[in-house]
């Protein structure tokens, strides 16, 4: 009976796929759509896993024959299964179609050290991105494990650092490397912020041109001291000959005004609890962690005090809330603790961490908004524009947002 229910599901399934071609139907109609699929993809990917675990003694190779994917993937699946099967509001929820194998990911692990706390995360998943979980989960397992398993895993992590580099058949460089943690964040903050940079130039001479490329500048850059050869740019000849923003003759100096400001001073940024750091480790709700990073442990901070690479936030000293100005400037200690605040873009399920632009979120700046860290926020530039230009609204605060269509006034009419 089941097994004839599936099939005809499947067939009508395809069936409304074929009367709604994408390119057919209207914009509200094709957001539904994809809505319901997503949510249809996340219970037909749950049951897979779940029906290839009484297949037999060999599930890796058929859910690897039914999805489509690798055998480690599939045995992969199959283990945070087990794992979410141990604590009844994950088995649920993953039985339910309401966790997608990434997010179950995100949870297993967690189900597996501290059970107690596997169900909050599931609570989280509902109105959070993908990484935003991942990070939720982290700050769970370091309080669950403690400062002295977070200490040897960052030994660890460390023992294991290296920097391979190879040459592809075409003649390409290729480089891969493992850092721990605080090196990590090092180089991820002076590459981020050359390669903000080097975008900024594309964007300003009316080009587009992906992170991936401008973080491959940037590395150059960074590594070269400043010059770089001459590059043939693939967009050289499509620009009428001129060189591509972020590409100098050789011997130029990169960091000469008319190319780009002075050398990159990268500047991490750690946010602790107080009583974590005079204690010497974190409990429940509290935190020790390196923005897009995750957390570290506790003494790490510590070591980091009077560091001028780092910046230690610590939640309760300075009250940030105190701090305002009354230009569109933002003092430096509100984007600090902004930066920390707003790891992604705060529209909820967004969770992009890249251009992200500071907006007056509560009271615009032009109608008298203060600038201070309650009416702030971090937007992607899609969905500021969305907020500026055509009427879409942020409600509810840090850790509570909402994002809601523009309000109407009678048909075809738009306010707000």
């Amino acid at each position: 009976m089941a097994v004839g229910q599936i099939r005809q599901a499947t067939a009508l399934v395809r069936a409304a796929l074929r009367m709604a071609e994408p390119d057919r139907v209207s914009t509200a109609t094709a957001t539904e759509m994809a809505s319901l699929l997503g949510a249809l993809e996340r219970l037909s990917a749950a049951a897979a896993v779940r029906y290839a675990q009484h297949s037999g003694k060999d599930a890796p190779g058929l859910l690897a024959t039914v999805a489509g994917t690798a055998r480690g993937a599939a045995r992969k699946r199959l283990g945070l299964a087990a794992q979410l099967d141990a604590v009844p509001a994950c088995h649920d929820a993953f039985a339910n179609g309401e966790l997608s194998i990434d997010q179950a990911a995100a949870i297993a692990p967690v189900a597996a050290v501290s059970p107690q706390h596997a169900g909050d995360l599931v609570r989280v998943a509902r109105t959070s991105s993908v990484k935003e979980l991942r990070a939720e989960a982290a700050r769970t397992m370091q309080q669950a494990l403690g400062e002295q398993d977070a200490l040897e895993r960052a030994r660890r992590l460390h023992a294991r650092r290296y920097c391979r580099t190879s040459i592809t058949d075409g003649g390409g460089v290729r480089l891969d490397a493992l850092f721990a943690p605080l090196d990590g964040a090092a180089v991820l903050a002076a590459l981020g912020r050359e390669t903000d940079v080097i975008w900024k130039r594309f964007a300003d001479a009316g080009h587009l041109e992906s992170q991936e490329r401008c973080r491959a500048d940037a590395l150059v850059l960074l590594l070269s001291g400043g010059t770089r050869p001459p590059t043939a740019s693939s967009g050289s000849a499509a620009r009428g000959g001129q060189p591509a923003p972020g590409h100098q003759h050789a011997g130029t100096p990169v960091g000469a005004p008319e190319a780009r400001r002075g050398a990159v001073s990268a500047d991490v940024l750690v946010r602790v609890d107080a009583a974590a750091l005079v204690r010497g480790e974190v409990r429940d709700g509290e935190c020790c962690e390196i923005a897009g990073i995750g957390p570290v442990p506790v003494e790490h901070a510590r070591q980091l005090i009077g560091d001028c690479f780092f910046t230690l936030l610590v939640q309760d000293g300075v009250d940030i809330r105190t701090v305002t100005s009354t230009t569109r400037t933002v003092p430096t200690r509100v984007v600090k603790a902004l930066l920390l605040r707003d790891l992604s873009c705060v529209v909820p399920g967004c969770g992009a961490t890249e251009h992200l632009e500071i907006d007056h979120w509560r009271i615009d700046f032009a109608r008298g908004g203060p600038t201070q860290l309650d009416n702030l926020c971090r937007l992607c530039t899609l969905h500021h524009r969305m907020k500026t230009r055509t009427g879409w609204r942020l409600t509810g605060g840090p850790g509570r947002w909402r994002w809601l269509p523009p309000r109407r006034a009678g048909p075809g009419r738009r306010v707000g």
